[in-house]
Parts: C-alpha cells; structure tokens; sequence
C-alpha cells in the first residue's frame, strides 16, 4: 500500500502509513533489520554508493518506515530520528546555530533544554535569552542582530502556558528568524505546527507515540533546507537509533489516536474533579476555562493531552501531598508520561525559571499523567489520599 496518505485525516494516517507491503512479500508489518553491514554487489557499487541502503546507521527500511510514517502524520517532507527527546531537541538546535549566533528560549521550556543551553551554549560561545511566553509584545525587543532562532515550547513545560505560536512566527518571518517548537504534549493528533509556519518541529517518541513508556526516541521534522541541515547534523554527529525500538514505535504509533483520546478525556475529567478540591489553589490544564491561556489553546488546538498539574494552597505542606501520592494505588509515582499507566511527580519549578516575570507555584506543587485506566478508578485512587489528609 505504498501510496501519499498526506491527504488523509490523522487517524487513517497513523493505520496505514510507512507500510510497503508490495516490496515485502504482501506482508503489511515492515520489517526488522538489525545490521551494520550492508553488502554491495560489486566493488563499483560499493566505491559509488549507488545502493539505496550503504552502511546501518544511514538507514534501513526500518528506519524509512517510522520516518515515512511521522513525516505523513505530520505532512512534512521529512524527518530524523533520535536516541531520546532530548536528543532530538539537541539536533533541531545545532542545526540552526554556530558560534557567535543568538537564540530566544521561552522561560517555561523543558527543564533537560534549559540545562544543555546554560551549561553548553557558553562553550560554544553561541548566545540565548529566555523570554514570558504570554509577554510577547516584549518579545520583539529581545531580538539582536546576530539572532537567528525563536525555540517554542507550549504548553510550557510545568506551568502549561500556552504560546501565541502564530504571533512568534510572525516575528520570526518578520526578522528571517528560523522557529523551533517542541510538540511532544499535542503530537501531531491536536496540534500541527507546520501548519502554523513553524520551520522545525521536535517530538520526543518516548511519550505518545511509543506509549508503553519502554522506549526512549524522539523525531525532528522539518522541509526544504531545514530537513538538509537536519540530516546533516544527526549524519555527522553518529546519531543512531536501535532498530528493535524503531520497529515498537511504528507499533506504538497505529494506536497513537485511540490511547491519546482516552488520555485525554481522563485528564480533564479529573482535572475537574481536583478543581473542586478546596486544598488546591490552580489546576493548570489549558483545557479548562479558568486557565488564562485557555481561548488560545482553544484557537489553535484541537484537544489536551494527559499531563497538566496542580498547585496547592500555601498552607498545604508537602507531607500532605506524600500522602497522596503515596497512598495511591494506581497512579505510580515516576518520571516520564505519554504510557498507558498514570504517574505523578513533583519537582521545584522555582529551580527551571530565570525571569522574575514567571509563574512560579508559591505553594507545593504535583505533576499529574492520565494514562488509559478507567476514569473513575482513577478518581477513587486519588480520593484516598485526599480523605487521609
């Protein structure tokens, strides 16, 4: 079935795309190629590289599998795997920036980009500012002659403000400005940002995609010149990822709409029900109408993931929140979301800000991922450490 699905909606995109059964015997799952060598069958070949396939980490037909299919998922012309989100994060970077070059990063960016930004940036001697993302009319001012990027993250990370992505981009276009986004939260299911404009756009596949959270991967998709700056960069810099983890994303990805709805529908659902819960000061999920971002999100986006997170009440210590968590039966208590399973966490948001502007939680905060469990079983789970306290 190898045919453009680019015209199809998402759901039919994820069934079917980067299958080629016709060059696989009729069989529809592509297959698993794990190699290094690939031989040529002449010496000719081999010193020209008139083979499709040279050396394994350029590429197999595994790897063109999940390429073929996020980059139809996406409408994009093409994309480069990586080891991890943060990987990919990495490769979308460097492949727009060199020495001396400056880059607008928003304030509530993903705590791992923050830290590769402030400790490796000053040894590339490449520049960057962070700047609010709901303070865009100062955003313009930040921009310098040796600017070239704006990195976009929303909702951000911890806080879940949501970014003006097309006033960005008006800016960037305005300034010959290439612009960045990390997508992981919508995937390309509830948001597309090439739509939008956005010249380069980061996925971690360790979240949604993969969905078994036992997988570490992540995508950068871009066109034109931007994909040739990507492949360049992953080419160069040895960029390689395990084939058994390729072939259980495409896996993962077939299911990808199905797991995300029912994520989604349980995260507000629960993201109401902790709203009513006098102990807690701000849920925030951009889904709700209370969160100041919400006609924004409701403009641009189609749906709301599984993550968002709540602030307590000041008065509220974080021994009560322990209790919470620590008493839950279903929700485990760990890193990562975008899996089946329900997780909570907790971190100091105070310590992955640098602007005064920021919102920063003054009162004990709790990172929420509803997975695919049943709704109520999940409220139950979370009632009981709220009647303890």
């Amino acid at each position: 079935m190898k045919k453009n699905l680019k015209n199809y909606n998402t759901e039919t995109i994820t069934s079917h795309s980067g299958k080629n059964p016709s060059e696989n015997h009729g069989i529809p799952a592509p297959p698993l190629y794990r190699t290094s060598t690939i031989l040529s069958p002449k010496m000719d070949n081999y010193r020209n590289r008139t083979g499709k396939y040279t050396y394994g980490r350029n590429g197999t037909p595994t790897s063109d599998s999940l390429i073929s299919a996020i980059s139809d998922l996406y409408k994009a012309e093409g994309c480069i795997l990586a080891p991890s989100g943060m990987g990919a994060i990495t490769i979308g970077l460097m492949s727009v920036l060199k020495a001396k070059d400056h880059i607008l990063i928003p304030d509530s960016v993903y705590g791992s980009a923050r830290r590769f930004v402030q400790e490796e940036f000053p040894r590339l001697d490449i520049e960057f500012e962070f700047y609010n993302s709901r303070d865009l009319d100062h955003l313009e001012a930040l921009i310098k002659n040796n600017t070239k990027a704006i990195y976009i993250e929303s909702p951000g990370t911890y806080t879940f403000e949501i970014i003006d992505i097309k006033r960005v981009v008006e800016i960037c276009k305005k300034n010959n400005l290439k612009s960045l986004i990390d997508n992981t939260w919508a995937t390309a299911i509830y948001f597309n940002p090439f739509n939008f404009g956005v010249d380069i756009v980061i996925e971690a596949i360790t979240k949604y995609i993969s969905g078994h959270s036992d997988i570490m991967m992540g995508v950068v998709l871009g066109n034109n010149e931007d994909l040739i700056a990507l492949q360049r960069w992953s080419k160069n810099t040895g960029n390689y990822v395990s084939p058994d983890d390729i072939y259980m994303s495409l896996r993962g990805l077939r299911t990808l709409p199905l797991r995300l709805k029912k994520s989604s529908q349980n995260s507000l659902k629960i993201a109401k029900f902790l709203e009513a819960k006098n102990i807690i000061k701000t849920v925030f999920h951009p889904a709700l109408e209370q969160h100041p971002d919400h006609e924004l999100w409701k403009r641009d986006f189609k749906g709301a993931s599984g993550l968002f997170a709540i602030e307590f009440h000041d008065n509220v210590y974080k021994e009560a929140i322990d209790i919470i968590a620590d008493n839950c039966k279903i929700f485990g208590i760990g890193s990562s979301w975008g899996g089946y399973s329900s997780l909570l966490s907790t971190m100091k948001v105070s310590e992955n800000r640098n602007l005064k502007s920021s919102y920063v939680p003054t009162g004990n905060y709790l990172r929420i991922y509803t997975g695919s469990e049943d709704t109520e079983d999940l409220i139950e789970d979370l009632n009981v450490g709220f009647e303890k306290i």
